[in-house]
């Protein structure tokens, strides 16, 4: 246990965030402090943009969606069958 150079912080989690940590503090054989420090150092050590990048990356692919939205049509009266899509690819619908 750590007595000198840390600082002792409290916070909130979510239950599935909760039940995640202890799974993967009990994978590491570490305690669930450890996880969180790791994960700390991780995400500190990441430029601004690599933090940003998941959520941009959603943002351009909405952009991207909209805009061939605004030039792809698809016929009048078509309906998506998934039924179909199964058939086509030989597989069993689940």
């Amino acid at each position: 246990m750590y007595t000198q150079g840390v600082v002792r912080k409290q916070l909130y989690l979510r239950e599935d965030q909760d039940a995640l940590l202890k799974q993967r503090a009990r994978e590491l054989g570490v305690s669930e402090a450890e996880v969180v420090r790791r994960a700390l150092d991780r995400f500190l050590a990441s430029p601004e943009e690599d933090q940003r990048a998941p959520e941009e990356a959603v943002l351009r692919f909405l952009d991207l969606a909209e805009e061939v939205q605004k030039h792809h049509r698809f016929p009048e009266g078509w309906h998506f069958r998934r039924e179909e899509v199964y058939q086509e690819r030989g597989r069993v619908k689940p």
